[in-house]
């Protein structure tokens, strides 16, 4: 079992909405790692990643959130601290929000006491593979904060 697991979110087809993904692997990248961090690319999420949070000892999450701020700009919180606006009719599983998921987690298996979330907001959420502009700017201070995060939380 890993210490501390790094899920990066997000589909990557859909510009901006893909940076927890392009984030976790520029970090995973970025060092020599210990082999008690695990990278784990969670794409767009679901309830597929019940089994991924539930092994998690340790839990640090990059994804996109819409927060009113700059893009770019980044917030590290809690998931209690997060408010879930997925649509009430989902359309499949597959629309079940990382918020419900971590709930559903907790109710019915279990869930690390420890998740962390590096929340970072997008410009862009359109069809498109590359980061905007501004986020492309951003990622080396994204990458620099993610990177102090994850030796933070490796630490017990």
């Amino acid at each position: 079992m890993s210490s501390l697991t790094v899920l990066g979110l997000g589909n990557v087809l859909m510009s901006d909405e893909g940076v927890g993904v392009r984030l976790m692997e520029a970090v995973r990248d970025a060092h020599d790692w210990p082999a008690d961090v695990e990278f784990i690319d969670g794409g767009a999420g679901g309830l597929n990643l019940l089994g991924v949070i539930e092994r998690a000892e340790r839990l640090l999450v990059f994804d996109a959130a819409e927060m009113h701020l700059a893009p770019g700009e980044h917030r590290v919180v809690t998931p209690d601290q997060l408010t879930d606006d997925a649509p009430v009719h989902r359309l499949s599983m597959h629309d079940v929000s990382f918020t419900e998921t971590l709930r559903l987690c907790g109710q019915f298996l279990s869930r690390p006491d420890d998740v962390t979330i590096l929340a970072i907001q997008p410009k862009t959420v359109d069809f498109g593979r590359e980061l905007s502009p501004e986020l492309t700017a951003a990622m080396p201070r994204l990458a620099d904060a993610a990177c102090e995060l994850v030796s933070a939380r490796r630490v017990h």
